[in-house]
């Protein structure tokens, strides 16, 4: 069970979410085989290593076939993904058609797991990772930063990979809109989920107009397997 102090900003049915999430992602090392287009594009034993964010029994499979099948968001252009996590939508976007991709994650144990799927899946010269806070070990402007935010306001205790996963501050993701404009091309997009359940706090269609961007939503669907069951939404963030 997660503290009170984490989940002070939740209502009971978030909690109870969130907690079940803690439980079910507490594995050891293992593969999975995930199908990215559900038409035998198959990444095959895809690593996720212990304490690290299992993305297939939550939103991430809808982020990874988004990116997928939204190829015009990458194909031929730069791109940064925050919160790498397993390295998925770094890549799925590197595999199909991106031509440089960087990673970041403030969790060593993520840039481990998603340099050890590199190596096994896409050319390392078009992909690399750094491991650090939000833009802190970036460089450059992109034409698509995307990041898999945590959909539940609260906050995670220290060192606690899992729960840092699925819970942000409410200024963290504050930060992160008010940072990205430094790291966005002027035609750039921010490419952001949103889960119903997660509320307002985290709700991009929200918060990120109050930062200076147009926020269009492009794609919604009502999930009823897995963990994070409900109405899941991707939006397209410009700088307005």
């Amino acid at each position: 069970m997660l503290n009170k102090s984490t989940t002070k900003l939740m209502n009971d049915e978030q909690k109870d979410l969130v907690n079940t999430q803690k439980e079910k992602h507490s594995h050891e090392d293992f593969l999975v085989d995930y199908d990215v287009s559900g038409e035998k594009d198959i990444l095959n034993g895809f690593l996720i290593q212990k304490d690290v964010w299992n993305p297939f029994i939550a939103s991430g499979r809808y982020h990874a076939r988004y990116l997928f099948y939204h190829n015009e968001l990458f194909l031929d252009k730069t791109v940064l993904e925050i919160g790498c996590g397993t390295g998925l939508m770094g890549i799925v976007m590197a595999k199909y058609g991106a031509k440089e991709v960087v990673m970041s994650d403030i969790s060593n144990k993520a840039v481990e797991n998603t340099k050890l799927n590199i190596k096994k899946f896409v050319s390392e010269k078009t992909i690399s990772v750094v491991q650090g806070d939000l833009f802190e070990p970036v460089e450059g402007k992109f034409d698509l930063i995307t990041w898999m935010i945590p959909f539940f306001a609260g906050y995670p205790e220290d060192g606690d990979t899992i729960s840092a996963s699925m819970i942000m501050p409410p200024e963290l993701f504050e930060r992160f809109l008010t940072e990205a404009r430094n790291y966005l091309k002027s035609d750039g997009v921010l490419l952001i989920p949103s889960f119903a359940l997660g509320g307002e706090l985290t709700d991009p269609a929200k918060i990120a107009p109050k930062f200076g961007y147009s926020v269009k939503t492009t794609w919604s669907h009502k999930s009823i397997n897995n963990l994070q069951q409900g109405w899941i939404y991707m939006h397209e963030l410009k700088l307005a």
